[in-house]
């Protein structure tokens, strides 16, 4: 939101806003007309009615006059008025679609029956009409607003207006109507209000001074003590059983490779080719007729086992 130049941004009750939406009073630099030299660009205020729906990304622009019950649509640039119960889209706004209503509720997570309930509603809640009595013209509330000189005439005048005017159709308004019309009458309901004065100058009382905590006595002391000596043991003996798990692990991986070789020396394979390394490391003393004679014990002793 970008206010310039001390003008107004209006928003009436029951809006539903989406998200990155942005407002913007001026252009924001100066134009001006070379045959006058006067400024052609004058920052105005924006006004946005009742009950109005304003879908994602929508800029509002300088002069924009959003009526009651209207819908503005995504990506949408408000920069003129768009009128009660209407559907209004595009860069620039242009009216697509007329003589709608709306409703807040939400349908993603609606099933079948509760699509089925909404698809009729027997009532007239946000459907507008003008009445000239009750219309408050942007208009006139801008001259309103430029003649008060204070923040707080104009907080006033907001304040009984606008803010306390219930009246339905306050921001109705459709095409042909009158429009440059005066304010309705209304009650100063401001000057009723009740308000506090703070005096800041005035000395705030001290808050109480925290209680002193109490100091342990020497017996709680020695308790705490033995606490965390328990503790520490306790530490001890868990990293001592988790040295002990481990080395029970690497002896079990040991046994096994024995075992395995233990196996493997007791094979037939292992046996007959230990033989023959020996009888050709001795054939000269007649390794290999020994060796016959070998092949023949180790198949004999592997027969008695049962191994073959």
């Amino acid at each position: 939101m970008l206010l310039s130049e001390r003008k107004n941004i209006i928003i009436g009750d029951q809006c539903l806003f989406s998200h990155t939406i942005w407002f913007r009073n001026a252009d924001p630099h100066l134009i001006y007309d070379n045959i006058t030299n006067k400024r052609i660009n004058p920052t105005q205020s924006i006004y946005i009615g009742d009950h109005v729906w304003v879908g994602q990304e929508v800029a509002f622009l300088k002069k924009s006059f959003v009526a009651s019950g209207s819908i503005i649509g995504t990506k949408s640039v408000v920069t003129k008025l768009c009128y009660s119960n209407t559907i209004n889209a595009g860069n620039p706004i242009k009216q697509v679609k007329e003589n709608i209503s709306w409703r807040g509720e939400c349908v993603h997570n609606w099933d079948l029956e509760e699509t089925n309930k909404y698809n009729y509603i027997p009532n007239n809640d946000f459907k507008y009409t003008y009445n000239q009595n009750e219309f408050l013209s942007p208009k006139a509330i801008e001259e309103k607003l430029d003649s008060l000189n204070t923040a707080q005439e104009k907080l006033e005048f907001v304040y009984n207006a606008i803010y306390c005017n219930k009246n339905k159709n306050r921001f109705a308004y459709f095409k042909d109507m009158p429009y440059d019309i005066p304010l309705p009458k209304y009650e100063n309901k401001f000057k009723s209000l009740k308000f506090e004065e703070i005096d800041e100058t005035k000395p705030q009382p001290t808050p109480p001074a925290p209680k002193p905590t109490p100091q342990p006595t020497s017996q709680e002391l020695e308790i705490k003590a033995l606490k965390e000596q328990l503790a520490q043991k306790e530490q001890e003996l868990i990293n001592m059983q988790d040295k002990f798990d481990k080395q029970n692990t690497n002896i079990s991986i040991l046994e096994n490779k024995y075992q395995k070789a233990l196996n493997t020396k007791n094979h037939l394979s292992y046996k007959l080719g230990n033989a023959l390394i020996k009888a050709h490391k001795n054939w000269y003393k007649g390794g290999y007729v020994k060796f016959i004679f070998e092949v023949m014990r180790i198949k004999k002793e592997h027969r008695n086992r049962g191994q073959i």
